[in-house]
């Protein structure tokens, strides 16, 4: 008599068993339990994080290989396709997404000291960006990481990035393999590929700014800020007498750079965006300009600014005129044309904010205005049939199912693809896990 053999779970099969298990102990009573079960299960549960993140990095590495999230599921990156799913912080979410591809391409040490638990997924990203520090040496690279992974298995990983600069000059006291690497063109070439500038609202009334560039770059820039950063003496209203400059040399820096991007603003040196010269721009309420009431603005890259601010930025501004009806839609801002016209794009902006594909927040500066209609089809070029979309976005609507439309209340919203047979309804913002 034969016997068929049993199908072998499958990785699907086997993590919704592991779920399973955990959820059971989740409701397990734990006040009777000795304490050396307490303290056992905290260390194997340190070790099951471990190796979740392991596993996790190899996901996301394959799917961002594949590029599923932008080809299949329409998100602009996988990085921002795993920051909604895991309902992180987007630096977080990118930075995971970053490491996963460095852990599986080039860092096989350290993800298998996660697979096997003895290092922490904090430990693995403090090694992670100590090495990515380092000159592209592949010796003095595995080196480090070989020291930093047997330094974690003793310390936290506070202090693991605190000893990540004593190991790199521990293994490289003569600086020989910098100055070496300083020679070799590819760096400059590794600094270009590497290169990015982030702005960001630090949740405290200001912004950080965070950037990296090749030595090329760094040249053009400080020889464009450093004449602008001379020092100005104040002089005192009251003595009459000449004093030195307060600021510090970054203040200078950064009063600088700020006022060459006005200059450039002044001018009309950059190239036109949703058919008009750029020009910073703050929506709020008439009253709240006035000082009748208080109420925060909002600049078209999403900073919140204060009264203060706006009324200050407004003594020397463009007013443009905006009808808006009584729950602040836009009604009016000037006659249609085929072209969206400046007027037009303002109030765009102002109605989505930045892209409106349900989990995009790209800003409008990066935005295309969408004909939901096309005009060669009898679309008019206004509110009611235009939608913003980033340039990703766009294409994915052109390109793909996906629908969108304005719905009665004057909102874009959007229809997904039918998936394993299912028909899926409109909606404003993607659920967590689809």
């Amino acid at each position: 008599m034969a016997i068929s053999a049993l199908p072998l779970p499958t990785p699907d099969d086997l993590v919704s068993e592991a779920a399973a298990g955990l959820h059971t102990l989740s409701r397990h009573d734990w006040a009777g339990e000795p304490d050396v079960v307490l303290v056992s299960m905290m260390e194997s549960l340190q070790g099951i994080r471990a190796t979740q993140r392991a596993l996790e990095a190899q996901l996301l590495a394959e799917i961002d290989a594949r590029g599923l999230a932008k080809e299949r599921l329409g998100w602009g990156s996988t990085a921002d396709w795993y920051t909604h799913l895991a309902g992180v912080r987007r630096g977080q979410g990118k930075q995971t997404v970053d490491h996963a591809t460095e852990l599986v391409s080039n860092r096989p040490a350290t993800l298998e000291s996660l697979v096997s638990g003895t290092v922490s997924p904090e430990q693995a990203d403090v090694v992670l960006n100590a090495v990515d520090r380092l000159p592209g040496d592949d010796r003095l690279r595995d080196t480090v990481e070989r020291e930093l992974l047997d330094e974690a298995t003793r310390i936290t990983a506070t202090e693991l990035a605190r000893q990540g600069r004593d190991v790199i000059e521990a293994v490289d006291p003569d600086r020989t393999a910098r100055t070496v690497e300083a020679q070799l063109a590819r760096e400059d070439r590794v600094a270009h590929q590497r290169r990015f500038l982030t702005v960001t609202d630090d949740g405290a009334g200001g912004i950080t700014v965070k950037g990296r560039g090749s030595v090329e770059d760094g040249t053009i820039l400080r020889a464009a800020l450093l004449p602008l950063t001379a020092p100005v003496p104040q002089v005192d209203p009251e003595t009459c007498q000449e004093l030195p400059d307060p600021r510090d040399f970054g203040v200078r820096m950064w009063d600088a750079l700020v006022r060459l991007a006005q200059h450039a603003l002044d001018t009309d040196l950059p190239p036109e965006s949703h058919g008009a010269r750029p020009r910073v721009t703050v929506t709020m309420s008439l009253e709240a300009l006035r000082g009748e009431l208080f109420e925060r603005g909002r600049t078209d890259d999403g900073f919140d600014v204060s009264p203060e601010v706006a009324r200050r930025m407004a003594c020397d501004a463009e007013v443009v005129p905006m009808v808006l009806g009584t729950h602040g839609e836009v009604l009016d801002v000037g006659r249609t044309r085929r072209l969206v016209t400046a007027a037009l794009g303002r109030a765009l902006v102002e109605r989505d904010r930045h892209c409106a594909f349900p989990g995009c927040t790209r800003p409008p500066v990066m935005g295309h205005a969408h004909h939901i209609l096309p005009w060669a089809d009898g679309g008019t070029t206004c509110l009611s049939n235009l939608v913003l979309l980033c340039g990703h976005h766009h294409r994915t609507i052109h390109q793909t199912p996906w629908e969108v439309r304005i719905a009665d209340d004057g909102r874009p919203e959007f229809r997904p693809p039918t998936r394993l047979g299912l028909e899926r309804g409109w909606l404003r913002h993607r659920p967590r896990r689809e």
